[in-house]
């Protein structure tokens, strides 16, 4: 019964109102477990260097910057070895810089000395994707282009999934499926690769900040940072609102989770500075991107807040080298016999829902009642308190549903996120046993008997 009820719900739901009815706030809630569960991720192995307003007025230039800004970059970070560099600038404007030939030699002497380079490539109107035509002459030569569009959630605007490859023109020779992400592009430098499907990547967004991050402040000229380290995780797990009233800091987002590197600490080193920056970036995958106050290249992460677009792309990264082949899909449910995932996962759930947590309700519940005509007072006092409790219980079973989903069936987090809220809206409400006493008086009568002795 509890299993029909839940098909039911979802369809009828996803019908009615569209598959996010309520998922998107709860997945929000849910996002700092996801993240707590995903640990350190593989960021070691991944560097975010961060063009910003202080790197730009210390090299005297204004965005767009010249070309021989990039260039100089390019060759500061040469000195360092990184094992790939991922340029999240689009140089596709024809605009006149006499310093475009610089760039065209450190991009070139960057391959040379067997660091792999690419660079952001944006769809035009027939679909293909260009740079401006002296770049474009050294594609797959010296730098290979990637795909950097992206399409935030339609409702929450915020960063839930991930396509791997966008599709291109038939004949702009990047295979069926368009132009390589650049995440999955720069996932493959390793010598591993990833099956592009229909279906995009759902992100795991980890919540254990980096060392150093971006440097934002909370206002402009405000010494105050605009996110805040990560409390435990009960805590995390609180509404916005309440986590507030423990700590003042509790509505600022996390702070990013990648380490970051500045632009500007390139320029000049000292001999210590220069060893600390060896061990940042030699043999690492840098993405270098910007943060600037009049561009807005950003994206909205479900834990982190507002942050430069170049952390995207190196979520996905992360993503791609954690779970491999295995990354989480972002489906929906259906009945497609291809696609079983979620209608298992749905009966794995009412299971997990109907038989442990049904029957601990029924028997708390059970001596909660008061005896005959007499009202016992702590007995109403623990029965306030059960409300509470059922909440508790009700995240615990969320959490571990979580766990089975993305870790077991590979499946995107709103998609496990809906089941799991429909699921424990149908207990919630009762809505199982109500309709079994209809259906099936009898057999509940007996299940009730059973569980009181």
């Amino acid at each position: 019964m509890a299993l029909l009820v839940g098909l039911l719900l979802t369809f009828l739901l996803e019908w009615a109102f569209g598959e996010e009815f309520v998922t998107r706030q709860q997945a929000r809630a849910y996002a700092p477990f996801a993240g707590s569960v995903y640990g350190e991720g593989r960021r070691d192995d991944i560097r975010v260097l961060l063009i910003d307003d202080k790197a730009l007025a210390s090299a005297k230039q204004q965005w767009p910057a010249r070309y021989g800004y990039s260039a100089r970059l390019l060759r500061a970070l040469a000195e360092y070895r990184p094992k790939a560099v991922f340029v999240d600038i689009y140089y596709g404007a024809q605009r006149d810089d006499d310093s475009l030939p610089a760039l065209l030699r450190q991009v070139c002497a960057l391959r040379e000395q067997g660091t792999q380079v690419f660079l952001a490539a944006s769809r035009n109107r027939e679909d293909e994707y260009v740079l401006r035509p002296e770049l474009e002459a050294l594609a797959g030569k010296c730098f290979e282009k990637v795909a950097v569009k992206y399409s935030p959630d339609e409702l929450d605007r915020l960063a839930w999934n991930y396509t791997l490859a966008l599709p291109g023109a038939h004949h702009s020779g990047h295979g069926e499926h368009g132009m390589k992400s650049a995440a999955l592009a720069l996932y493959e430098t390793g010598g591993a690769t990833a099956p592009v499907e229909h279906h995009p990547m759902a992100l795991t967004w980890g919540s254990r900040p980096a060392a150093h991050g971006v440097g934002w402040a909370i206002s402009p000229g405000a010494d105050e940072s605009y996110c805040r380290q990560p409390h435990n995780l009960p805590v995390e797990l609180l509404p916005p609102g309440a986590r507030n009233t423990f700590f003042k800091d509790g509505n600022k987002p996390l702070c990013v989770f990648h380490e970051t590197i500045h632009a500007g600490t390139l320029s000049s080193t000292t001999p210590e500075q220069d060893a600390v920056l060896r061990q940042q970036i030699e043999g690492k995958i840098v993405l270098i991107g910007t943060a600037l106050s009049d561009f807005s290249d950003v994206v909205l992460s479900p834990l982190h807040g507002r942050i430069p677009g170049v952390y995207l792309h190196a979520m996905a990264l992360d993503n791609l080298m954690v779970f491999g082949e295995d990354y989480a899909r972002a489906v929906h449910l259906s009945l497609d016999w291809h696609n079983l995932k979620l209608p298992l996962f749905l009966a794995v759930s009412m299971l997990l829902v109907t038989l442990p947590l049904q029957r601990f309700k029924h028997a708390v519940e059970h001596r909660l009642e008061p005896d005959g005509q007499r009202v016992h007072f702590w007995l109403g006092v623990l029965y306030l308190l059960w409300g509470p409790a059922r909440i508790i219980l009700s995240l615990l079973v969320g959490c571990l549903l979580l766990l089975i989903g993305q870790y077991w069936l590979d499946l995107g987090f709103l998609s496990i996120i809906n089941v799991v809220v429909l699921t424990l809206l149908a207990e919630w409400f009762e809505v199982n046993e109500k309709l079994g006493k209809y259906f099936w008086p009898k057999l509940l009568e007996e299940g009730e008997k059973h569980v009181s002795h």
